[in-house]
């Protein structure tokens, strides 16, 4: 017997407007692109919502469930993501991120991928809320290996090849090394690496230029850095994750979700993903 694919995909922004039980908002716009991208829905009742302006590239996102949610904010650089999401999950990315190749999704299980501002991904970032096959204790045949949601904070610098795995929380401002594997906390201005990741300087804050090519006149220039930026702290701007996560696990429909996402995005203190005493 023959099935009738209900499969949707959007390889230009003209194809946004045959797409049926699904939202989207993806739209040409002042600074917009679409290159070489694609969006695929295999499922109904998802949100798509990239903010105008973003220069996507590179970029791949397949809606394989029902009810989930994948907003994107914009960035003056290009944003290149892979991302396959499951039933009532939500990938959140804030604005001003960069990319050296596509960061990798896969927010499954009800679960979630919430990353802050400004972050920077180098080359074959992952991130993953399950294992996703299923463990169980011998003693009392209970599973063992629930999935967990994985947030990062502002300012974030993900190094190449590390990945991010079920219950991940990175404080803003902090420095995962490459090839690190995160499965828990890491605080805010600090550097983490290793197998799994563990916590290997504190106190510490990055920038963003490039030393490659620095000449000594601009290595010495950057021997110091005036001011406190990207120095994070607790205040009354400090988000509470896990009720808020809460409050997203209470949705009940994808409308819900995304209106979750409006709301963190109004949520602009600068210590608000601060991870610490």
């Amino acid at each position: 017997m023959s099935t009738v694919s209900t499969r949707q995909t959007i390889r230009s922004y003209a194809d946004v407007a045959g797409i049926r039980d699904n939202v989207v908002h993806l739209r040409e716009s002042a600074g917009s692109a679409f290159d070489a991208s694609s969006v695929t829905f295999d499922g109904t009742g998802n949100v798509l919502v990239v903010e105008d302006g973003a220069r996507l590239r590179n970029t791949r996102l397949r809606f394989m469930g029902n009810g989930s949610v994948v907003y994107l904010r914009r960035s003056a650089r290009f944003t290149e993501v892979i991302a396959t999401v499951f039933h009532e999950s939500v990938l959140y990315l804030g604005p001003g991120c960069s990319f050296t190749s596509p960061a990798r999704f896969l927010p499954t299980e009800r679960k979630h991928v919430i990353v802050g501002a400004d972050a920077m991904f180098s080359s074959r970032v992952t991130f993953r809320t399950a294992d996703p096959h299923l463990v169980y204790s011998v003693h009392d045949h209970r599973r063992v290996n629930a999935s967990r949601s994985v947030w990062i904070g502002d300012h974030v610098w993900l190094g190449e090849d590390s990945l991010f795995l079920k219950g991940a929380r990175v404080g803003s401002g902090s420095i995962l090394g490459a090839r690190a594997v995160v499965t828990k906390q890491v605080p805010s201005n600090a550097s983490a690496g290793g197998v799994p990741a563990k916590v290997i300087g504190t106190d510490v804050f990055w920038t963003r230029p490039s030393v490659h090519g620095w000449t000594q006149e601009q290595t010495d220039r950057g021997a110091s850095f005036d001011g406190d930026d990207f120095v994070y702290a607790r205040d009354d701007d400090v988000v509470d994750a896990e009720a808020l996560e809460k409050e997203l696990d209470q949705a009940t429909s994808a409308a819900e979700r995304r209106a979750w996402c409006e709301r963190l995005d109004a949520l602009t203190g600068k210590n608000r993903f601060y991870v610490g005493p």
